[in-house]
């Protein structure tokens, strides 16, 4: 599995500029100043990065490198008299190729959101915020034999050029390959639309970073955001 070619990273940078208002394309860190807002963003892709926010949290920033600003605890440190709450950091990945043509039957798969919330009924909370999967547009389920459902995957469209890829296997029918079949059908369906497929996976998640790997998703930047009370602004 090689690394992301030029072209695709160029697209995922133009996503991602698009999302921040600050493109992660030069030797320095892009930065924004937003001081109307509640929220530290920080990206880095590959060797550049982009962080947006308060001009005093930009300014508290300047002494630390990209790779520190991917951790959580120097994030919480730019707003220790703040009150800042930190989501991430994640590990971003991408895939860009089809899978391998399946062998044997192929699964059955509905694309109905009542079977994806009845994959998460069956899955601890935890998990169900972390995938997210009937929050999306479109919903791949695998059904069983007894055409109940044991794992979906679905995706929402992100800044016109990628695919935001959650996946979901009920805790039963776990370990068996479902969850990377089901992201398989939905990384295709993504690239048959001409987007490229993005995986956020929890930094302290391997499971989710593994199942990624699985399915040829290849990891390329990481992004965390810190959210300061309203009252501290």
């Amino acid at each position: 599995m090689g690394p992301v070619d030029s072209h695709h990273l160029d697209i995922i940078r133009l996503a991602w500029s698009r999302e921040l208002t600050a493109r992660p394309d030069a030797d320095d860190r892009a930065v924004r100043v937003a001081d109307d807002t509640g929220t530290i963003r920080f990206l880095r892709l590959g060797e550049t990065s982009a962080l947006v926010g308060p001009r005093w949290a930009i300014e508290r920033a300047d002494g630390h490198t990209a790779e520190e600003l991917t951790e959580s605890a120097t994030l919480l440190a730019l707003t220790q008299d703040r009150s800042g709450r930190c989501a991430g950091p994640v590990v971003l990945a991408y895939g860009t190729d089809y899978q391998d043509p399946v062998t044997g039957r192929p699964p059955l798969v509905s694309h109905e959101r009542d079977h994806v919330r009845q994959v998460e009924a069956a899955c601890p909370p935890d998990d169900v915020a972390e995938a997210r999967v009937a929050d999306r547009e479109r919903w791949f389920t695998i059904l069983d034999d007894a055409q109940q459902p044991v794992g979906c995957a679905g995706y929402t469209e992100f800044q016109g050029f990628l695919a935001d890829v959650g996946v979901l296997t009920a805790p039963e029918f776990r370990r068996r390959g479902l969850g990377a079949t089901v992201a398989g059908i939905a990384t295709d369906d993504a690239l048959d639309s001409g987007l490229i497929a993005q995986c956020r996976s929890p930094r302290g998640n391997p499971a989710t970073r593994a199942l990624a790997a699985r399915v040829g998703y290849r990891e390329l930047g990481t992004y965390a955001e810190v959210t300061i009370s309203r009252s501290t602004l």
